[in-house]
């Protein structure tokens, strides 16, 4: 009995110490509100089944490819947005995890066990407060437990872990599925960048309705802050990307923004209102890719 004991215990510590690919519990709480999950890991991507107020829900995360798909079963619906999308975060703690530490900074790093495998746990701070900890398992390539310290109740906790051997299937997206936005409604494909641009120019103010092919080019004339509003009053969507000219040349992202952010893309009826700062002769460029929008910009009293 001895001998046997004494060999069973090192494997056991292999197992839980090792790579292993695996399938577990989830536990994702947050304000107090629990969600269970199923959790599914090859390694290199992972998949979540849960069911929300009576919803079945699948997500599946391919970090390599920066690709997120929530998969609505019975209605036969899927959304595909990157891993930093807001779909994404909302239904991924480990993604929510990771926008934290773009935007915050790790103060520690510890080697630790949790649940006996071993860990990297790491504290984030945002603006020099504590913001998130994180337990990050090397050998599965996933956080078995993250807690938020900016909301009350709020974590998520892997528990129930087993190796498995992962079907494929598992990670390919369904056929006959209707593709939706982040409000669920079936997407109108992107019309390519129109090939000839018509130039308009303003100063101080603007407001009319432009149309797809039309740049508009705002100069700004006092520092203050300003309000741009765009309304869609078309009969489909409409899209306007914005970017900043500031002494003859356009800012870097790092300045106004990825393009992904100055992209405003409205269906009919939707609105939407932004408070900007620029300075005095920036020149805003305002193209309309897409349908038809209704513009207005004006200093903030």
């Amino acid at each position: 009995m001895k001998q046997f004991v004494s060999i069973f215990l090192p494997m056991l510590f292999l197992s839980l110490t090792g790579t292993a690919q695996f399938t577990a519990n989830m536990r994702n709480v947050q304000s107090g509100h629990t969600v269970e999950y199923r959790v599914y890991s090859d390694l290199n991507q992972y998949r979540y089944e849960t069911s929300q107020d009576g919803m079945n829900l699948v997500i599946i995360v391919k970090p390599d490819q920066n690709q997120t798909y929530v998969i609505l079963p019975d209605q036969k619906f899927i959304h595909k947005t990157t891993c930093d999308g807001m779909m994404s975060r909302m239904n991924d703690p480990v993604q929510s995890l990771e926008a934290v530490k773009e935007a915050g900074e790790v103060v520690s790093t510890a080697s630790v066990q949790y649940e006996g495998y071993d860990c990297t746990k790491e504290d984030i701070h945002m603006n020099n407060e504590p913001a998130f900890t994180s337990w990050f398992s090397p050998g599965l390539n996933f956080p078995l437990k993250i807690v938020n310290h900016l909301a009350d109740e709020t974590y998520m906790e892997v528990s129930g872990i087993q190796s498995w051997d992962p079907n494929p299937e598992l990670f390919s997206l369904p056929g006959g599925y209707t593709e939706v936005d982040e409000q669920m409604r079936p997407v109108v494909p992107e019309p390519p960048a129109p090939e000839k641009w018509t130039e308009k120019e303003f100063t101080g103010t603007l407001e009319g309705t432009f149309h797809r092919g039309e740049r508009i080019l705002f100069t700004v004339v006092s520092r203050e802050y300003h309000k741009l509003s765009y309304s869609n009053q078309g009969e489909g969507p409409a899209k306007v990307v914005r970017r900043i000219i500031r002494n003859g040349k356009e800012l870097p992202d790092n300045e106004q923004g990825p393009v992904k952010y100055r992209t405003t893309r409205l269906h009919p009826g939707e609105k939407k209102n932004l408070t900007l700062d620029w300075e005095v002769g920036d020149i805003i460029e305002l193209a309309v890719h897409e349908g038809s929008m209704q513009i207005s910009v004006s200093p903030e009293k």
